[in-house]
């Protein structure tokens, strides 16, 4: 999961800081207020968005692992790669809405 901001020029800034929920935030920056570039945010204007796309990762890395097997362990590999990489984005996903409603 990755936190964010929008900049003055709608760009999104990227923070380097990993928090559960925004209370947690706080915590770790020290108030609910930071200066982010010479601009003043709240950790109500920090946002939570999926980090990557586990499950194309998971499909085409089970593939490689798979090849090992010939063209049937390519494809057990990239299913279970794939479903691997699918849990992992639904859990995030779940991760970044906790967040984002916090």
């Amino acid at each position: 999961m990755k936190l964010y901001v929008v900049n003055n020029h709608n760009q999104k800034v990227y923070l380097n800081l990993n928090a559960r929920t925004r209370r947690e935030l706080v915590s770790q920056i020290g108030g609910y207020n930071f200066f982010l570039s010479n601009k003043l945010y709240s950790v109500n204007d920090v946002i939570a968005e999926n980090d990557s796309n586990s499950t194309a990762t998971g499909a085409v890395v089970g593939g490689v692992v798979g090849a090992i097997g010939g063209p049937i362990g390519i494809l057990i590999g990239g299913l279970l790669g794939g479903l691997f990489g699918n849990t992992t984005d639904e859990e995030e996903s779940v991760r970044v809405k906790i967040f984002n409603e916090s």
